[in-house]
């Protein structure tokens, strides 16, 4: 269906880009967040809402762009009230500050199902210098911006399939998986470094063969080189179930991943101490 615009990049990238003056083109994402899908029912409105946010980002973030403005659309059920909508436009209005973005326009309707937050957001980046997953080479190194697996424990907690008995390690979790941080800074830097980048929303494994089958190569990685958190690393061997594999595979990340030519490894850990990563 998108085989005749350019910009759509067949339908196989973090987001789309168009021309809209001669030095720049718009990047264009759009993320549904459903209820029982991708949070909770009971989750507080206001994380619900910087999360819808912030899954957006990530995709700007992936293709080295700077955001701009959104649109959002909102099916709601009837048990929606009046408390719900304040907390979430509240949320809203948070990351519209931390992110310098603006809401500029949308739709709402009721459904009869769970809630539906769409969000369209739009931001730009200069011609030609997009990050693609379809431009990993031969030989690339492949990167990763943070640690993985900190959402996805923090979901098996939710569902009771892991326990964490300490608040201060179930918080730091849980804050992985309301609020991840979208790496836009990072993306933004890697123009002119990295080859290929997406982020990781459907785990590591999955992610990183999207660049694969994009750039039509195959990737070699290293179990115990890929970063995890020392309390993630602590629950594997303390719980006989959690496996590296659920690691690797459990999604909801939002880091980068991302190839780069071996002689930048130089440039890309000077980055990485920069901004903490």
């Amino acid at each position: 269906m998108a085989k005749n615009f350019p910009g759509a990049l067949s339908l196989l990238d973090d987001a789309a880009l168009l021309d809209i003056d001669p030095d720049h083109q718009m990047v264009i994402t759009n993320d549904i967040l459903t209820a029982g899908v991708h949070f909770f029912e009971n989750d507080p409105a206001d994380l619900v809402a910087r999360k819808s946010i912030r899954v957006n980002l990530s995709d700007l973030a992936a293709m080295g762009a700077e955001p701009l403005v959104y649109l959002l659309a909102l099916s709601l059920p009837n048990t929606v009230d009046d408390a719900w909508l304040e907390l979430f436009s509240n949320g809203l209005k948070q990351d519209q500050i931390n992110y310098g973005i603006s809401l500029i326009g949308g739709d709402t309707s009721s459904t009869p199902g769970p809630t539906s937050i769409s969000i369209t957001m739009l931001g730009r980046i200069r011609v030609n210098k997009a990050l693609k997953k379809s431009n990993a080479k031969l030989g690339d190194d492949i990167w990763v911006s943070g640690n993985i697996g900190d959402a996805g424990v923090a979901l098996k907690i939710i569902k009771g399939e892991v326990n964490v008995i300490d608040d201060k390690s179930k918080n730091y979790l849980f804050k992985r998986l309301h609020l991840p941080e979208p790496r836009l800074e990072l993306g933004n830097n890697l123009i002119g470094i990295a080859n290929s980048a997406t982020d990781i929303s459907d785990g590591l494994a999955n992610d990183l063969n999207n660049i694969c089958q994009a750039s039509g190569f195959g990737a070699v990685v290293q179990g115990d080189s890929i970063p995890i958190s020392e309390l993630v690393s602590t629950l594997i061997k303390q719980t006989k179930h959690l496996k590296m594999s659920h690691i690797i595979s459990g999604g909801e990340d939002y880091e980068l991943v991302f190839t780069a030519p071996p002689e930048y490894t130089k440039n890309i850990n000077t980055l990485s101490n920069k901004m903490g990563l």
